[in-house]
């Protein structure tokens, strides 16, 4: 149960890690990293890692706005320069990274390969950056006693010791990598450390080595203390848990009693509605039964009345032939013998319109053989008319022609004539306007007073009129 709690609350960070913070920032490729601090005493020294789930416990210094192709070497100064101004901001740190289930330390050489981009979605759940306080030169000075417990858990020394050596080693150790120690098992730590120490005092009493078990002591009831709340949380959680699945148990029994009450009720009323169905069904079955029954019944009797005055009828008519014929039998014979005569007189009539109109196709084809002949006398008499008829009108052609080019000589001497008159009209009017104005000058010289008296010759001049007569023939 605690181990699917934790499964659970694993989830939980998962999920709240798994979102995207947006970026308040998209100018000139500019992103926003969060960097967080984690605290030594999450640290675990001897296995030189921590889980992720110190993540929650992680202290956050801010933010800083870098371009996402910067390394995290360069990016020491600016988180220096920006977070750096707090008095609780560690004066030298340590990057981490988060590889598998676990934070790791990253090393100096690979502080140049790393950038922001790196620490970013899609390569992370979220734009956030972790930092331990320490400096790689601490790392050279790790105590003896961590080297030796990881050279006596790693796979080298244990594939050099034997079964026995190995089954005393797996006895006497107390630290368990990758897995939470219980309370039980850490109080039975403490005690047999507590021993341990008591019995290395007695036979060994030096002074560093008693300061450093009494470390370790404290650092184990820190321990004890951190497990026996964390149990006390994770118990709490527990029963939180319990409480919402009685809650969702009992709501979903209430929500199930509820679903089967309605289904009830409407199976109960989808019954009721087949059932009245059913019977008004029954109903009109019944009664169209009934209906169709009084119908048959009426049609069958109708059919019998039908029937009965058939035969009525028919046997009637029997009777009335059966008379008929005893009288007709003469009547028959009589009959008889005029339909011979006619018969004979018709083939008579036959014959001889097959004789007429063998006649007359004899006529026809002498006919038609004597027009063949007419038509031939007359296309070759017409074809003979025809060649003198065409001489003709190669003639008239001929003359047309003549007329022709006659009519066309007239048209130009017509034009030429009408040229010349317009021309000749065109000179007589010129010479009346000259008239004219002659007239009107001498007409104003007599007007005009004499200074003198005018010799007889001058006065015969001008008692002689002057007159023009123009005649022109065509």
């Amino acid at each position: 149960m605690q181990s699917q709690i934790e499964s659970e609350h694993l989830a939980l960070r998962t999920n709240l890690i798994s979102v995207d913070r947006p970026d308040s920032s998209q100018v000139e490729h500019l992103v926003d990293l969060h960097v967080y601090i984690i605290p030594k005493n999450i640290w675990k020294n001897r296995q030189n890692l921590a889980e992720n789930e110190t993540m929650e416990q992680a202290i956050s210094a801010g933010f800083v706005h870098v371009p996402q192709n910067l390394t995290i070497h360069e990016l020491r100064q600016i988180i220096f320069k920006i977070c750096g101004q707090d008095d609780q901001f560690p004066k030298d740190f340590i990057y981490l990274r988060s590889v598998g289930r676990c934070l790791t330390k990253v090393k100096p050489q690979q502080e140049t390969d790393l950038r922001v981009k790196n620490y970013r979605p899609p390569m992370t759940f979220a734009p956030e950056i972790y930092i331990l306080e320490g400096h790689h030169d601490d790392e050279s000075s790790t105590p003896t006693n961590t080297k030796a417990y990881i050279f006596r858990e790693s796979p080298i020394h244990r594939s050099l010791m034997t079964p026995s050596q190995l089954t005393t080693n797996r006895q006497q150790s107390w630290v368990r990598p990758n897995a939470v120690p219980s309370l039980q098992s850490s109080t039975a730590t403490y005690r047999s450390l507590v021993h341990s120490s008591e019995r290395k005092n007695s036979t060994n009493l030096n002074g560093p080595a008693i300061s450093s078990y009494s470390k370790e002591l404290a650092k184990l009831r820190e321990e004890q203390e951190r497990l026996r709340l964390r149990q006390i949380e994770l118990a709490r959680q527990r029963r939180e848990i319990e409480l919402e699945q009685q809650r969702r148990e009992k709501e979903l029994r209430e929500k199930q009693e509820n679903l089967s009450r309605e289904q009830r009720q409407k199976e109960e009323k989808e019954a009721a509605i087949r059932i009245q169905g059913a019977y008004r069904n029954y109903r009109n079955r019944r009664k169209l039964k009934e209906k169709q029954l009084r119908q048959h019944a009426a049609n069958e009797l109708e059919r019998l009345q039908k029937e009965a005055r058939e035969l009525t009828r028919r046997k009637a008519e029997e009777e009335h032939v059966e008379e008929l014929n005893a009288h007709d039998v003469v009547k028959l014979s009589d009959h008889l013998q005029e339909l011979k005569t006619k018969r004979t007189a018709l083939e008579a009539a036959r014959e001889t319109i097959i004789r007429q109109m063998q006649q007359l196709h004899a006529q026809i084809a002498v006919r038609r053989k004597e027009e063949r002949d007419l038509w031939k006398q007359r296309y070759l008499i017409e074809k003979k008319k025809t060649a003198a008829l065409e001489e003709r009108g190669r003639m008239t052609l001929n003359e047309q022609s003549d007329i022709n080019t006659e009519i066309e000589q007239a048209k130009i001497r017509l034009n030429n004539s009408t040229k010349l008159r317009q021309q000749a009209e065109n000179e007589c009017h010129l010479l009346r306007e000259e008239l004219q104005q002659i007239r009107t000058n001498m007409n104003n010289l007599e007007n005009q007073p004499l200074s003198k008296q005018p010799s007889p010759v001058q006065q015969k001049q001008q008692t002689i009129p002057i007159s023009l007569d123009i005649t022109l023939q065509y």
